[in-house]
């Protein structure tokens, strides 16, 4: 049982690491300072993240799961080609990642220790999840310009009238129940 535990907690720290590895990224390629100072605070909330759990397990485990080495600079190709938004949309593809994980594994384990550990491991990737989508909405809203067309670009009225494919399942349904078809 121990070693389960210690196995998901060195894979929480290295779902955190890509974490942490994709925010000081995300820091590095930021161009406001609003931007970079939001991905260095979720970045340093998860290194702390994997402080406090690599202080759960022994001295032995923690050793075995070592940092993988982060890259010192993105290249400038990187940095002009990726705004800010696309960084705020994969930290929200990777929380959520994280979120269906940790809630998947809360689902799958019936030890109570596992449980609690990815209960609390689901309860802060879910506020976190909430503040990058906060984020990411407060950037999309300043984009959008007053003059933008509304999202709804068909018109509404009568469908065309129609007869049905004569080889499609709804032609086959139609005839199989008797009755007249209002659409053709």
């Amino acid at each position: 049982m121990r070693e389960l535990l210690a196995e998901a907690i060195r894979l929480a720290v290295n779902v955190e690491r890509n974490s942490e590895r994709l925010y000081r990224m995300g820091a590095m390629a930021a161009t406001e300072l609003v931007h970079r100072s939001f991905f260095e605070r979720l970045a340093q909330e998860e290194s702390r993240h994997i402080e406090a759990l690599l202080q759960q397990l022994s001295q032995r485990e923690a050793a075995e799961t070592e940092p993988a080495a982060m890259p010192a600079r993105i290249p400038a190709t990187v940095e002009a080609a990726t705004p800010p938004v696309n960084h705020l949309h994969q930290a929200l593809l990777d929380k959520r990642f994280s979120i269906d994980l940790y809630a998947t594994f809360c689902r799958c384990f019936k030890e109570p220790a596992l449980c609690r550990f990815f209960d609390a491991a689901l309860a802060v990737a879910r506020r976190e999840f909430k503040l990058i989508t906060a984020e990411y909405l407060k950037g999309s809203r300043s984009d959008v310009s007053a003059s933008s067309p509304p999202r709804r670009s068909h018109v509404r009225g009568d469908l065309p009238h129609r007869i049905p494919n004569r080889h499609t399942q709804l032609f086959f349904a139609m005839q199989d129940c008797g009755r007249q078809s209002r659409i053709g």
